[in-house]
């Protein structure tokens, strides 16, 4: 059958709308067009993929330092319409909420300390890489500063840090996703700016700590003894997964809406100096310690290592009769325990 001229035209018309309403629904809904690597080469699409899911990918700012004495670095991309992933260095106080290590995060299990959630985590950048003023200035004795990963989902209001943890379902392969967007950001901002290697870490992650589970003062953080001497009714735990460079336990006292007790050991020599300044870790302990410290943190050889223990919490919880927590029963039975299980002579007097 011989079309008509006129029919020709029709059909052709029908099938540039059908092309053109099939390369907007690629444009508007998938990546066709994007790249393999995002934030100004910094991250891999792939792993912003697995973090925010389905939806069109757009990078909202993106910030790569170019001065070694101020690497502050930045990246935005988000879901149109959906979640949104934020990278960003950062300058950070003593024990800040983005250095606290959540029992129920997964570790890097080698390379840069950190921790990682679904949909939050932090990683010290290389050395070297230290923000201007601030935290540089109030706290010499650290290294490097952080970057910090965090997601955020359609509706909801800032990051979410502390406890999400423990009422998420691990995720870990966006877990692993999220910490190689912060490792390979953090390197891009050390190679951009100068201030450190700019090689990307292999990042592999520990597992997550245990859900809530019962406690027994005298036994708190699963380990024979430790306690607060004052036989406390109605505790939970949380602990951290075994292979974790930085061991935590957070203990809660009748509801898991704030920790009562946090718990952090490790032999990581970085970690300290975000939790206490040097000049605090090195003052003298009273007579039958062993290392050095001040108040809530002490530090003692074990091995080839040293080991850092700090404990923080409710003040009524520790002893309010005592100056300093490492003097109270909690702190003494928990650091020879810890010393006990790393293979180590007792740190504290018995």
């Amino acid at each position: 059958m011989k079309l008509s001229p006129r029919t020709w035209t029709i059909l052709a018309g029908v099938l540039a709308l059908a092309i053109g309403a099939g390369g907007f629904a690629a444009w508007r809904y998938t990546d066709l067009f994007l790249p393999d690597r995002l934030c100004d080469g910094a991250v891999a699409t792939e792993d912003v993929r697995r973090v925010l899911g389905d939806g069109r990918l757009e990078v909202v700012q993106s910030r790569l330092p170019k001065d070694r004495a101020a690497p502050e670095g930045s990246c935005v991309i988000e879901v149109r319409g959906g979640a949104d992933l934020t990278l960003r260095s950062h300058g950070v106080k003593v024990a800040d909420k983005r250095s606290l290590v959540d029992p129920g995060m997964s570790q890097p299990d080698r390379g840069p300390i950190g921790a990682f959630a679904n949909d939050t985590g932090w990683l010290v950048l290389p050395a070297g890489c230290r923000m201007p003023g601030g935290a540089s200035d109030d706290f010499p004795d650290r290294d490097a500063d952080l970057l910090s990963a965090d997601v955020r989902h359609q509706g909801e209001r800032g990051a979410r840090w502390q406890d999400d943890p423990a009422k998420e379902t691990p995720d870990q392969p966006a877990r692993e996703a999220l910490a190689r967007l912060a490792a390979d950001f953090g390197a891009a901002l050390a190679k951009s700016s100068g201030c450190g290697s700019a090689d990307a870490p292999d990042m592999h992650l520990t597992a997550a700590g245990s859900s809530a589970a019962p406690a027994t003062d005298g036994q708190l953080c699963g380990l024979p003894g430790v306690g607060t001497g004052q036989n406390l009714p109605d505790l939970a735990q949380r602990v951290s997964d075994p292979a974790a460079p930085l061991r935590s336990c957070w203990v809660y006292s009748q509801s898991l809406s704030e920790p009562a007790l946090r718990f952090t050991a490790t032999a990581d020599t970085r970690y300290p100096a975000f939790v206490t300044g040097r000049k605090d870790l090195a003052a003298p302990l009273p007579a039958g310690w062993r290392g050095t410290g001040s108040y809530s943190a002490v530090q003692a050889p074990c091995g080839k290592d040293t080991l850092f223990l700090h404990l923080s919490g409710r003040t009524d919880l520790v002893d309010p009769t005592e100056p300093t927590a490492y003097g109270t029963p909690l702190f003494t039975s928990w650091a020879n325990a810890v010393a006990a299980q790393r293979g180590c002579a007792p740190v504290a007097p018995k």
